[in-house]
């Protein structure tokens, strides 16, 4: 049987995101991913030596994949906030690796800085787009925090108003909301 070892390596990684989506950093168990991945543990301690590393290569896979499906549009910021709470609805396992990270991991990472760098140096090169006495790295924190907002927050303030906060009409509002905002804060 030949081995293909750029699909283990995938599979690991797949089965990692999961495990630390699910469990955290700390949580998670090398064991469960060897299995989820149908791997056995050595290739991973082999492929990426600890779990922290596992880690790291799961967070830069996410990075990339979430910089690659929701790129930064500095010509419509609204609109990038809102494919960005688009993304986030469609994949709430990247959502909840995030808030693990946050929890877990506060401190910068060099996984996350060198994306958001990209993003504060694009809009830096553009300071037209920049509102009047707001930085690059304020703005990017603005547009995060509105884009991540919902998912925050417990369901006794999404409920507050009656109105069923996981409905179609319900995040489409929301959506319009944060786009509106994001609009304000670059006007």
């Amino acid at each position: 049987m030949v081995r293909d070892a750029a699909a283990t390596r995938s599979r690991i990684l797949d089965a990692a995101f999961e495990e630390f989506a699910t469990y955290g950093l700390a949580g998670a168990r090398i064991d469960r991913i060897a299995e989820a991945a149908a791997a056995n543990k050595r290739s991973i301690y082999v492929y990426y030596e600890h779990k922290e590393g596992l880690f790291r290569a799961v967070m830069r896979r996410v990075v990339a994949e979430v910089g690659e499906a929701v790129p930064l549009d500095v010509d419509d910021l609204p609109e990038y906030a809102g494919r960005l709470f688009d993304y986030w609805l469609e994949h709430p396992a990247v959502m909840r690796l995030l808030l693990w990270i946050q929890l877990e991991r506060p401190e910068e990472t060099p996984e996350g800085s060198a994306a958001y760098r990209e993003k504060i140096d694009t809009l830096n090169q553009r300071q037209e787009v920049l509102p009047a006495g707001l930085s690059a790295t304020d703005l990017v924190v603005l547009i995060m925090g509105l884009t991540r907002s919902w998912f925050l927050v417990d369901d006794s303030l999404l409920t507050a108003d009656g109105a069923d906060p996981r409905s179609a009409q319900r995040i489409a509002q929301h959506r319009a909301t944060l786009v509106e905002a994001a609009r304000r804060i670059c006007a």
